[in-house]
């Protein structure tokens, strides 16, 4: 460590490599979630008399039912977005316990681990 508590070296090389994974992981959440907005949107746009919007969000299931059954349905393409966008917090932070564990950072896979409980705990929370 240096004088002002940092880690230089070896070490630094390694959280180095966590935070890139992390920026990319957040990166390839933000922009897959907009791809999947976008492309929803485009074919609302070309089928706008054919556009049949629901009374209520389709649970997540549905959605992932939906897309792994091919559908290229545009409502179902912007609530893959929606979801995938509201599921980058979770990944980050499993992306992040992950990286640790590689360093072999016990702390702060702990650490990690907690803040994707509290996640967890504020997603069960919020939907019952």
């Amino acid at each position: 460590m240096n004088t002002d508590g940092l880690t230089t070296g070896k070490d630094s090389g390694a959280h180095h490599l966590v935070e890139r994974w992390v920026g990319r992981t957040l990166r390839f959440g933000v922009w897959t979630s907009a791809g999947l907005m976008v492309a929803g949107l485009l074919l609302a746009w070309l089928s706008a008399g054919s556009l049949r919007l629901p009374s209520e969000n389709p649970p997540p299931g549905e959605v992932f039912r939906s897309l792994l059954a091919g559908s290229l349905d545009p409502v179902t393409l912007m609530f893959a977005g929606l979801l995938l966008l509201m599921l980058t917090p979770f990944l980050r932070v499993l992306t992040a316990a992950a990286g640790f564990a590689a360093e072999k950072d016990r702390r702060f896979v702990v650490v990690a681990l907690v803040v994707f409980a509290m996640l967890l705990g504020e997603l069960v929370f919020s939907l019952r």
